[in-house]
């Protein structure tokens, strides 16, 4: 079934403190959508052969060994021939043509530059940014690909962290870098036009120009290095192949998506028990309507709930367990009024059925992702529809924020929190035995509904 767009872009922010994903039109695959992330590519292969362009400065106290971290770096990722290989060469050979040749430096035998073991253990990254970034360039120039926006922004997201990691690494040498003469601005500048024809299909079909203009500039930059008996003792470190658009990259993506969106979910949820904890009844009982399909033992969330992985109602008792005894007991003391009820109940029945329609998207994703290891195209029409629901809640509380506001409910200061329960044990199976998961799970579960379910079973019906 296709996946319905949604109108409007959709942040969430993804766990571990990374910056939020920017999100592209979601109509999967629109040229719009495609056009920006192009850009945007072009930008970071810009950004990536500055910190190239910035080793190069480092290491240009020894010729030799400058030209050897450039060619192997540009000779061990990728085919030459590669569209990103090829604007690489192209800095490169500006780089040391322009701006390092000139000041006439030394290419001595067995020489070492006093930066090398800095650069060297910098390899990993700079690697890892050339390969994904080929990634990303491959998936926008095949026409017959339908790339799925959200996995693009998140590679991209991910992608800037390793940019990142270059910036820190090579931040403790920007004295040396800069007295060596590298000027970032003036730079960049002058190379970034060597980036933008990345997408360009006509450059394609001049294959037999660009295989002469590089023979020329292998031979204009590197021939002092090529052939050197002590250009081998300067070791080639292996290439990693990064995690980042790799085999498992979308799987474990819409994983970290879910959990983005089970946070996003379970702040609702909170949100709406400070609403109603001018009565501890009301709050509990809302949290116990819930739970109704996990009472019912024919329904299909009490089989999957007793697997001994974790599981969307496990995952959600802990946060209204935590949402209760830590932020909202102690301020009321606790009590609980038989027959009470908060001034803002019918208010929050109005949300039920939107809860109730992404508690059930949201299992159904998270049996599909754990036990049948769906594709992310499958899972996107889960993840849509939750977003609808989660919309819908949204708007609904927005009308009584002041009133939880006043309460005490404070997202920000709770997110984190509640985001390492999520992390802790929804896709994880081995965070603690099974037995020791359902003793917690119990006192949990006792301590939050025992009065509710005693005052139903003396009503003999159930607390609506």
């Amino acid at each position: 079934m296709d996946s319905k767009p949604s109108s409007a872009a959709k942040r969430v922010r993804p766990l571990g403190g990374s910056e939020p994903y920017r999100y592209y039109p979601q109509a999967t695959g629109t040229d719009s959508g495609k056009e920006d992330v192009k850009q945007e590519v072009v930008r970071l292969g810009v950004s990536l052969s500055l910190y190239v362009a910035e080793s190069m400065f480092l290491l240009c106290d020894d010729i030799g060994t400058m030209l050897s971290f450039s060619y192997k770096l540009w000779k061990y990722t990728l085919p030459p021939s590669d569209p990103v290989s090829q604007s690489l060469l192209r800095v490169i050979h500006y780089v040391y043509s322009n701006d390092i040749k000139p000041k006439k430096r030394v290419c001595q035998d067995g020489g070492n530059s006093v930066q090398w073991e800095l650069i060297r253990t910098s390899w990993k990254d700079f690697t890892e940014g050339v390969i994904v970034l080929h990634r990303l360039v491959y998936i926008l120039r095949r026409r017959d690909i339908i790339f799925d926006d959200r996995l693009l922004s998140s590679a991209i997201a991910k992608y800037k962290q390793v940019l990142k990691k270059l910036e820190d690494k090579l931040r403790s040498a920007k004295d040396v870098s800069e007295a060596n003469g590298f000027a970032r601005e003036t730079i960049e500048s002058n190379i970034s036009h060597m980036w933008m024809s990345l997408f360009d299909e006509e450059a394609d079909q001049g294959k037999a120009t660009t295989e002469e203009m590089r023979n020329m500039i292998l031979s204009d930059v590197f021939q002092p290095v090529l052939g050197k008996s002590w250009h081998s003792l300067i070791p080639t470190p292996p290439v990693y192949y990064p995690f980042i658009l790799g085999k498992d990259f979308a799987k474990e993506n819409m994983k970290e998506e879910v959990l983005g969106l089970g946070v996003e979910l379970s702040l609702y949820v909170a949100e709406s028990m400070f609403l109603l904890c001018d009565d501890v009844r009301s709050t509990l009982r809302f949290c116990l309507n819930i739970w109704r399909d996990y009472l019912n033992p024919d329904s299909y969330i009490w089989r999957d709930y007793h697997k001994p992985d974790g599981s969307l109602w496990g995952t959600l008792l802990r946060v209204m367990h935590y949402v209760y005894t830590i932020h909202i007991k102690p301020k009321k003391n606790g009590v609980y009024r038989i027959g009470g009820e908060s001034v803002q109940w019918e208010f929050v029945r109005t949300t039920w059925e939107s809860f109730d329609a992404g508690l059930r998207d949201m299992q159904f994703l998270i049996r599909f992702l754990r036990i049948r290891g769906g594709a992310v195209s499958d899972c996107r029409e889960f993840t849509t529809r939750i977003e609808e629901s989660m919309k819908k809640v949204e708007e609904k509380l927005r009308c009584a924020k002041d009133v939880s506001k006043a309460n005490g409910f404070a997202r920000e200061a709770m997110e984190s929190n509640i985001a390492d329960l999520w992390n802790y044990s929804l896709f994880n199976r081995e965070t603690q035995e099974s037995w020791t998961l359902e003793v917690i799970r119990d006192d949990m579960f006792s301590e939050l509904f025992q009065p509710l379910l005693k005052e139903e079973e003396e009503a003999k019906q159930p607390l609506v």
